[in-house]
């Protein structure tokens, strides 16, 4: 199922809401599994956005992930995504396309 993914933070710092629906959602797959995480030194869930081609992944992988809201055309997870070496807040705004 193809969703609408909207992250709703930078380098963990919320975008206002009134900034949040000129923000370009990106297409695509999401894809939630428990699996080892060395970072965290245990297992997690992270939710990643299908990339069916090589390269790197389209958005930032969201570890620990929690599904922190759903309606009934979409759903808001929230988790944190490492950049480099540091790790920041990160909620995406999940719609159905």
């Amino acid at each position: 199922m193809k969703f609408l993914i909207v992250q709703r933070r930078v380098l963990g710092v919320a975008i206002p809401k009134n900034e949040l629906r000129n923000v370009q959602p990106v297409i695509g797959d999401i894809i939630i599994s428990e699996c080892p995480d060395p970072d965290f030194g245990r297992s997690v869930f992270s939710a990643m956005v299908f990339n069916s081609g090589p390269g790197p992944d389209i958005l930032p992988r969201l570890h620990d992930v929690k599904i922190t809201g759903m309606a009934h055309n979409g759903m808001n997870l929230t988790g944190v995504e490492k950049i480099g070496d540091a790790f920041y807040s990160q909620s995406w705004w999940c719609r159905v396309e």
